[in-house]
């Protein structure tokens, strides 16, 4: 039986290389970009690397780091991001029709009954990315899924490559295997590795090698496709139709502590408007509302979180209607006299359009599709927050920390670079 194919196209420090092609004298400096509310480092060049910055890390505690060396420091940016991201999915989908995105950075792809040289087709894949959209990646080839991961890897690590590393018919496949941290395989998350560590199993190599009963009883039926996949024996194909999603949520924390249920309204207000609106964008309604508060957790003398669920006699996308369900529920959960960090509207219970149930005696309908359309497209055209809901149109004592964020060069007329 012939073998498959898998690639695994992998955006380069993404985030980072969003920012550089806008400004390219970044090029060749650390640079890092951060989390929601300027929290954490989500993103780093690799000169930020190699300066000891680690991922996820708090920016306070690099701070002297930073300082010293100059790092250049970005909010992200996720509206510039995402938009990128489709342009480069967009290519990549003009070179297999197979292909699954499986994050905002990363795409598996099959090449199985391509008639091509896979590493030729693979460097000239990653030249016209980089030409159409600035953004460099690196592609592992692979027969499995799983080996793709561990391809791409090592693409990204050894620069002679010139970021793309095949492992189909590799000479010496027990040797790379064995040179992978038994952590760094797909699947294997911090808590199995540690697991697995503890019983002698340090590298790839060395799980590949356990007996199927022990794999089953130590890593469950998924731990099994995991090893086998190591073997070189495909048993996870793509995902290139994403089931209808569960739940659609949006959360921040805020840029201060909020007090006044007023301004916690005013972020309730917003969450909600945007979670309909992307599952507008999915042409699904929701069934269910829920809404979440709590304070700081660090502060054990006065924390308290809390949540209040309804479900709706009628699934809608209106935006005002979910507003004005969420708002609701925000005062059953709202406490005088605390301090809170975070608030959150989560959206399920989902039907796609048209499929729902209709229920002829509810007083709840859908406002004019039209003007919810019409609202979308002036939302995406000029920025999202172009039109709102009047409750959300002061949002300074919540809004989130975002100091050092660029522009929507690509989504936004008004920010278009002009040369």
């Amino acid at each position: 039986m012939k073998k498959k194919v898998f690639a695994l196209i992998d955006c380069n420090a993404f985030y980072v290389s969003c920012e550089r092609v806008f400004n390219p004298k970044l090029n060749n400096k650390p640079v890092v970009a951060l989390s929601n509310n300027d929290g954490c480092i989500i993103a780093r060049s690799k000169e930020a690397k190699a300066l000891g910055i680690k991922m996820g890390v708090p920016l306070f505690k690099v701070k002297d780091i930073v300082e010293r060396e100059n790092v250049i420091v970005f909010s992200s940016n996720y509206t510039l991001y995402a938009d990128m991201s489709r342009r480069v999915m967009n290519i990549i989908s003009e070179f297999t029709p197979s292909i699954e995105v499986y994050s905002i950075d990363e795409a598996f792809i099959e090449l199985t009954n391509m008639n091509v040289d896979y590493e030729s087709y693979a460097r000239h894949m990653r030249k016209v990315i980089l030409q159409y959209t600035g953004i460099p990646v690196s592609i592992g080839i692979a027969s499995t899924k799983t080996l793709t991961k561990v391809a791409n890897h090592i693409a990204k690590d050894d620069e002679s490559l010139e970021g793309v590393c095949s492992l189909i018919q590799h000479e010496n496949l027990d040797q790379v295997l064995e040179d992978t941290n038994v952590a760094d395989v797909w699947g294997v998350g911090r808590q199995l590795s540690k697991k697995l560590i503890a019983n002698g199993i340090f590298n790839a190599k060395l799980l590949k090698n356990c007996e199927d009963a022990w794999v089953r009883k130590m890593m469950s039926v998924n731990g099994l496709k995991t090893v086998s996949e190591l073997r070189e024996i495909s048993c996870l194909d793509l995902e290139e139709t994403s089931a209808t999603r569960k739940s659609c949520c949006t959360t921040r924390s805020f840029g201060k502590p909020l007090i006044n249920l007023e301004d916690i309204e005013q972020a309730v207000t917003t969450f909600a408007r945007r979670a309909t609106e992307r599952i507008r964008g999915e042409n699904l309604i929701a069934s269910t509302v829920s809404v979440f508060l709590r304070t700081n957790p660090f502060d054990r003398n006065r924390y308290y979180s809390n949540s209040s669920t309804t479900t709706l006699s009628y699934p809608t996308y209106d935006t005002v209607q979910i507003v004005k369900i969420a708002l609701q529920l925000t005062k059953i959960i709202f406490r005088e006299n605390y301090k809170y960090k975070k608030a959150g509207v989560l959206l399920s219970g989902f039907y796609e359009k048209g499929t729902e149930t209709k229920d002829l005696f509810s007083e709840t309908r859908y406002r004019s599709p039209k003007l919810m359309s019409a609202v979308d497209q002036i939302n995406e055209r000029y920025g999202s927050d172009t039109i709102q809901i009047a409750t959300e149109c002061q949002m300074g004592k919540w809004k989130q920390k975002r100091k050092n964020c660029t522009q929507s060069y690509t989504t936004q007329l008004d920010n278009v670079l002009l040369i």
